[in-house]
């Protein structure tokens, strides 16, 4: 599987896909809310204030070009790093260091196949319902509940017990490092 920015600059290959994800999941925290509308990409958040993100290991990418077109963010000096590109300013992915997770932006997959997020099956879990906008048509926890944790936990233990957070092109060698300087919004 390929994943890419808007342009199609930045680009990279995802092994071992669909296999080795959690499937689709939607967060609406405030965090990612900000995050989007400090990049001026609200228009990847669905209705409600929600980012779409299907989840892999960070050993299973590989980048194919563009890496020079990579920036890294938080909102925060311990936060999430947040991945975008310089290029066309898009969203990648989101990555904490020696965390078997590296949740990537639902556009990246559908940039050469708008249909392609609708052959993985529906949105397995939503969580963070306390900031989402409006009232949406479906049901959002609060914060996370029985059915997120069973959706995602299998994966973050398989992901941790065989190290799969190892190798993340994200980070340097130290596995904590980010590949670029980081910037704080």
């Amino acid at each position: 599987m390929k994943i890419q920015c808007d342009c199609g600059q930045f680009q990279a290959e995802i092994s071992h896909f669909p296999k080795n994800s959690a499937g689709r999941l939607a967060c609406y925290c405030d965090d990612c809310q900000k995050y989007l509308k400090k990049l001026g990409r609200e228009d990847l958040l669905d209705p409600y204030g929600g980012t779409e993100v299907i989840p892999v290991y960070p050993c299973d990418i590989k980048f194919l070009s563009g890496r020079e077109n990579l920036k890294c963010n938080r909102l925060s000096e311990k936060g999430l790093n947040r991945w975008s590109t310089k290029c066309c300013n898009s969203p990648i992915a989101n990555v904490k260091p020696f965390f078997p997770w590296v949740g990537v932006i639902h556009s990246a997959y559908t940039r050469k196949d708008p249909q392609f997020l609708e052959n993985l099956g529906p949105i397995r879990s939503r969580i963070m319902g306390a900031y989402a906008h409006g009232r949406p048509p479906f049901k959002i926890p609060q914060k996370m509940d029985l059915n997120a944790i069973v959706s995602v936990l299998p994966f973050i233990l398989k992901g941790k017990f065989l190290k799969k957070y190892k190798d993340s092109p994200f980070f340097e060698s130290d596995g904590k490092t980010p590949i670029v300087d980081v910037t704080i919004l």
